[in-house]
Parts: structure tokens; C-alpha cells; sequence
């Protein structure tokens, strides 16, 4: 779902919602229109804290139930980057806070999981085929973003504990620049795919954060 089809109904404002923030917006909306009450938002940050004790337990192969604290907030992260994927993919934002006033927030993870175990899959599929089809002369920035960027990416991505990771790149010549999570790291290699196959493709794909100084702070080392 874009960010323009979420569509305000039933009291929710889109502009209050927050697509890389979904879930906590949404509980906010829902709570100051009256989908969700003060009892649910109590409910629901508990079950939060049970889900997240289940993924330490599942980082840790259940040997223990306490990480270092930058640990726990990546851990987090990716709970609530998974959740709020499964709530995007409801056609509506009633619907989805009707899931958080309903569900258990391990059971939005869960479903927000596979969804990103899928989106990995087909991008290591997708990254195959740009791999065995990239351009005789396409530039050393497009080699490296094929060869490096993308193999390390694909290769440390993990939608359990790390679904919120991102991919960032700059290929301005092919209309590429930003910080891409899995969902829009899928859409640059599908786009890859198409240029490489001879397809004239003008459009631009900008994802979050385009951070001009990233190569300067993540040199790579000499070799």
C-alpha cells in the first residue's frame, strides 16, 4: 500500500500516519479518534514486551532472556518494523488498528515476518539475474553497487531480527539514490533487471535518508 492510498476514513487522518513509524502512529490515531482506548494502548505495549522477550529468545537460541542494550533496540526495531509491515498490508488503517486492538503483536510479527522473508527471497532471486545480465560498460559505481553493496546486504539480512535494515546507494546515471529497506531494495533490483534487459526506464527511485557523505563515512578499505 502507498503512502496515497492511505486513505483517511472512519475519523483517521493519513497525515498523522507515519509510514516508517506505522505502528506507533497508527495506535496514536486510533487512540485520538476513538478506534482504540487507553486500555488497549495498556494492553498493547505489554504484549510488545512479550513479543520482544520471544525474539531475544529466538536471537539467543533461547539461552538467555537479557541482551546489551543496542542489541535490544535493534531487536526492537525489527519487531516493529515487522508489525507495521503486516499492518500496511491491510487495505485500510481501520482495518489494520482493528489487528493491534485484537491481535497479539507476535502474531503481527510473525505475519509481518514472512512478508519480509518473501521480499528477501525475491530480491536474492532478482539480484541473481542482474548479477548474470549487468551491462558490458555500465560504470564502476553500478559494479560495485551489484558486486559489494547488494551481496553484503542480501547476504547479512535477516527479517527476524534485523527486518528494518537498509541498503543505501547512489547510482545516479540509472535514477537510483537513498536508503532502501527490503520492500524498496526489491523495486531498485527489479528496476536493475529491466535496464539490463534493454528496457528504456526513466523514472526515478529515491529511497529515504539520500545521505551524500555516506561512501565518505563508509570507505571501504584498501585492498
Amino acid at each position: 500500500m502507498t503512502e496515497l492510498e492511505l486513505v483517511a476514513s472512519g475519523g483517521i487522518d493519513p497525515r498523522n500516519l507515519n509510514r516508517s513509524d506505522y505502528a506507533n502512529s497508527l495506535a496514536a490515531e486510533a487512540l485520538r479518534v476513538g478506534l482504540l482506548t487507553e486500555d488497549d494502548m495498556a494492553r498493547i505495549r505489554g504484549d510488545m514486551m512479550n513479543a520482544l522477550a520471544e525474539v531475544i529468545g529466538y536471537a539467543t537460541a533461547g539461552k538467555s532472556s537479557s541482551v546489551l542494550t543496542s542489541t535490544a533496540e535493534k531487536l526492537a526495531q525489527s519487531l516493529l518494523f515487522n508489525i507495521s509491515t503486516c499492518l500496511l498490508a491491510e487495505p485500510t488503517p481501520e482495518k489494520a488498528a482493528a489487528l493491534l486492538r485484537d491481535r497479539r503483536m507476535s502474531e503481527l510479527y510473525a505475519k509481518g515476518y514472512q512478508i519480509n522473508k518473501k521480499r528477501h527471497d525475491e530480491a536474492k532471486r532478482l539480484w541473481a539475474r542482474v548479477r548474470y545480465t549487468r551491462l558490458e560498460h555500465g560504470g564502476a559505481e553500478y559494479d560495485k553497487t551489484i558486486d559489494v553493496y547488494f551481496r553484503r546486504y542480501l547476504s547479512s539480512y535477516d527479517a527476524r531480527t534485523g527486518a528494518h535494515d537498509k541498503i543505501y546507494l547512489s547510482l545516479p546515471a540509472y535514477g537510483i539514490r537513498g536508503a532502501f529497506h527490503i520492500d524498496g531494495a526489491v523495486r531498485v533490483l527489479e528496476k536493475l533487471a529491466a535496464i539490463n534487459a534493454g528496457k528504456r526506464d526513466e523514472g526515478v527511485i529515491e529511497g529515504s535518508q539520500p545521505i551524500p557523505a555516506f561512501y565518505e563515512e563508509r570507505k571501504e578499505p584498501n585492498s
